[in-house]
């Protein structure tokens, strides 16, 4: 193994690596579920409620089609726990435009991204209402046995707190923030560094569109952690 290839190693982070996703809306659920997926230990953090960011538009229309509002992968998991009443109400043998139906935001945050939260990948790795309010990096305690021992990126320290006030920090390999364009969360360290990733923090408005750009960078993140030029479990599969 050459000096470059030692040195893009030891710069990887593989499964069962610990990775905080902080922000509960859809990107931060999609990109907890990619890495559940590939075998990551997840934690996702939510100050407030499963997409709160936009709850407030209530029993407006949803401004996209039922199933692609999700990622394959998340009406894959939803499927598989059969919480897939909204995303595809009708029976196999139905007329495709039946599948159609237009849903409000109050419906896909409760019949689609919460139910998602509870699925067998998700289930029991949300915290909320949790909120980080500082992250800071710590040294990593390695054997001096290890070779390169000296690249390998800090761990992160997260400062949360629950609604009662009760703190705690806890230490993670890598983190993914995914709090949209405002964010509240004092860091120590300068960015950009490894192993620390924000993703959807230039939403455009159109959610069809910050979906399928946060997708992306969802594929992109994994991709750098697994030392890989492409992790794209969103395109179909030859068969």
């Amino acid at each position: 193994m050459d000096e470059q290839s030692a040195m893009n190693d030891s710069m990887t982070l593989d499964p069962p690596g610990s990775v905080a996703v902080i922000g509960a809306g859809p990107i931060g659920v999609e990109a907890a579920l990619y890495g559940r997926f590939l075998g990551y230990d997840v934690t996702l953090f939510e100050s407030v409620a499963v997409g709160h960011s936009m709850s407030h538009h209530g029993d407006e229309s949803f401004p996209m089609m039922p199933d692609r509002c999700m990622s394959p992968l998340a009406l894959a998991a939803l499927r598989a726990q059969q919480r897939d009443n909204i995303l595809d109400p009708s029976p196999p043998h139905a007329a495709a435009e039946s599948k159609m139906l237009p849903m409000t935001y109050r419906q896909w945050i409760h019949e689609a991204l919460i139910p998602l939260t509870e699925t067998d990948l998700l289930r029991g790795r949300l915290r909320v209402p949790v909120s980080v309010t500082e992250i800071a990096t710590v040294p990593v305690q390695s054997d001096d046995e290890d070779e390169g021992s000296d690249e390998i990126p800090a761990d992160f320290r997260l400062s949360v707190a629950d609604s009662g006030g009760q703190k705690e920090s806890i230490d993670f390999e890598a983190v993914i923030l995914a709090v949209g364009s405002q964010c509240d969360i004092t860091l120590r360290f300068e960015t950009p560094t490894a192993y620390f990733h924000r993703i959807g923090a230039t939403p455009s408005g159109d959610p069809e569109k910050d979906l399928a750009t946060g997708l992306r960078e969802i594929v992109r993140v994994f991709a750098e952690l697994a030392g890989r030029a492409d992790l794209d479990l969103y395109r179909p599969r030859r068969v």
